[in-house]
């Protein structure tokens, strides 16, 4: 496994060189020191977001599972309420448009054109504030 071996220096992968797709399903991290339950927000053939409430730190190693797929990786960064990983090996663009497929689309009901002023700012003050 190259996320084990020492004394070899990973090139880093140009953030913009993958597509990444906005997705929402759930995952789990499983790791060493337990696993991590959230949601899934990000993917590309090279890494992934995962949405949790207590992210692991940088530097972890572990296996990203969602949707019957699995496949190891490394988090890269972290922040309060998610993390990145980047994944050992590139993920298989069939994987990829499945977990794309299985998201589904907004419901409800859709703007009438007519509705929509053109050329116009809304004005956000006028949300904010009530009349009374």
């Amino acid at each position: 496994m190259g996320l084990f071996r020492r004394n070899q220096v990973a090139k880093p992968q140009d953030r913009r060189v993958a597509t990444r797709y906005s997705v929402d399903c759930a995952a789990t991290l499983k790791m060493l020191g337990g696993d991590r339950h959230g949601r899934l927000s990000d993917l590309s053939e090279a890494g992934a977001r995962l949405d949790t409430p207590n992210p692991p730190s940088e530097g972890v190693s572990g296996l990203l599972s969602w949707n019957g797929h699995e496949h190891f990786g490394k988090v890269v960064w972290a922040n309060e309420r998610s993390c990145g990983l980047v994944f050992e090996r590139p993920l298989p663009q069939s994987v990829i448009e499945e977990t794309v497929d299985t998201v589904e689309a907004p419901s409800g009901p859709v703007a009438k054109f007519g509705n929509i002023p053109l050329g116009q700012r809304r004005s956000r003050r006028a949300s904010l504030v009530s009349e009374g």
